[in-house]
């Protein structure tokens, strides 16, 4: 007999090519993909960010000098991944990491011809210099600013609230990310004067 495939309950013998499955008739909500994506994220967070090379940064210990943030906290996260030793207090640690100004701001880009949001600017900027416990300057202060910008649609309020958390988010993480590279640039020798 052929090689066909019986088709069950037909009556009938079928070419023995493969039929590709149907799509799905309950494709999952952008909403709900998003949900997703931010749990990611949030886990990712919670590991701390790990950056290749963190072997090299050149102190032993340090304190971290910053409001109670979230990036503040994946810092301290990703010093001690890296062997850090954190101190309790300044003068006991080889150099005084310190976060300033980190700040949010969401503004409108753009209105549609009706007058309504169609696209919004999110920004984070946030500082960071190093100093020793003596007070000299072993990394001048600098500041850390993106920008991310994305399309509104009021009629998916909820999963473009969740992208706008998410964007933030990877902000937050890319200012990490600049600051473990610059923080292989300390010099623990010499340094300037006074930076308090």
């Amino acid at each position: 007999m052929g090689t066909g495939n019986w088709k069950a309950g037909s009556g009938e013998w079928g070419s023995g090519r493969a039929h590709p499955a149907p799509a799905s008739r309950f494709p999952l909500p952008a909403s709900r993909i998003w949900l997703v994506f931010l749990a990611a994220l949030v886990l990712l967070a919670g590991c701390g960010f790990h950056l290749r090379g963190q072997a090299d940064l050149p102190f032993a210990s340090a304190y971290v000098e910053a409001p109670e943030t979230p990036l503040a906290t994946q810092l301290r996260r990703s010093l001690r991944a890296a062997g850090r030793t954190l101190t309790e207090r300044p003068e006991d640690a080889q150099v005084v990491i310190r976060l300033t100004d980190a700040s949010r701001h969401k503004s409108i880009l753009s209105l549609s011809g009706g007058g309504r949001v169609r696209e919004y600017r999110l920004e984070y900027r946030v500082g960071m210099s190093v100093l020793a416990p003596d007070g000299r300057v072993l990394l001048p202060p600098s500041d850390t600013h993106l920008v991310r910008d994305y399309t509104y649609d009021e009629s998916r309020a909820l999963a473009k609230e969740q992208e706008e958390i998410a964007l933030f988010q990877s902000m937050e993480q890319d200012a990490l990310r600049a600051m473990l590279i610059r923080l292989r640039f300390v010099q623990l020798q010499g340094g300037v004067g006074s930076g308090r």
